[in-house]
């Protein structure tokens, strides 16, 4: 194809200007030619629909056997309970990590990974003052920010987030506070 033409439709898939069933077809199609434009092609169609169409990310991604305890672990990171934990601690690297929803980016390279709005009780504010502990580290220790991205699987009957799976690549990030939000920029 064109260069012309192929910038056109990646331009025209970051817009959303396909459907789930077109993006399929052209995914297919572009795997079936196998060369660096078909590559370039998949991967922005996968990375356009983590974002913006998770039924199709699922779809296009199978869903990874590593669990987040499992990665995490392997990782070298910790945290106080891993049914409630939002954030993860490795003291020997002196690293923080920070699972980040595929439904909380802003934009391509800047995801929401707290806000003071998910405080709420139980386990959700253990979840939320383990991290504010675990940025304490960052501000007054050295500690730096990494964050992997989970695939946001719907609620379950109370209300909470549940997992549908796991990217299981960390990413070194900056965080900023924006109000109630801390953002993170992922390079």
């Amino acid at each position: 194809m064109k260069p012309e033409l192929f910038n056109k439709m990646l331009k025209r898939i970051s817009d959303g200007y396909y459907s789930s069933d077109k993006l399929q077809v052209l995914y297919a199609n572009a795997e079936k030619q196998g060369d660096e434009q078909g590559r370039k092609l998949m991967a922005q169609i996968v990375n356009y629909s983590q974002y913006q169409d998770t039924v199709l990310y699922k779809k296009l991604v199978p869903e990874s056997d590593v669990n987040r305890k499992q990665f995490m672990e392997d990782e070298g990171f910790t945290c106080a309970n891993w049914l409630w934990s939002w954030s993860f601690v490795n003291h020997e690297k002196k690293a923080i990590a920070f699972g980040a929803w595929n439904t909380a980016y802003i934009d391509e390279n800047n995801v929401v990974i707290l806000s003071e709005n998910w405080k709420g009780e139980d386990r959700e504010a253990l979840g939320y003052s383990q991290a504010l502990k675990h940025i304490d580290l960052v501000k007054n220790e050295g500690y730096s920010y990494q964050v992997f991205n989970m695939i946001h699987g719907g609620h379950d009957s109370n209300g909470r987030s549940k997992i549908a799976g796991i990217d299981p690549v960390l990413k070194n990030a900056t965080v900023r506070k924006e109000g109630v939000d801390w953002i993170a920029t992922v390079s």
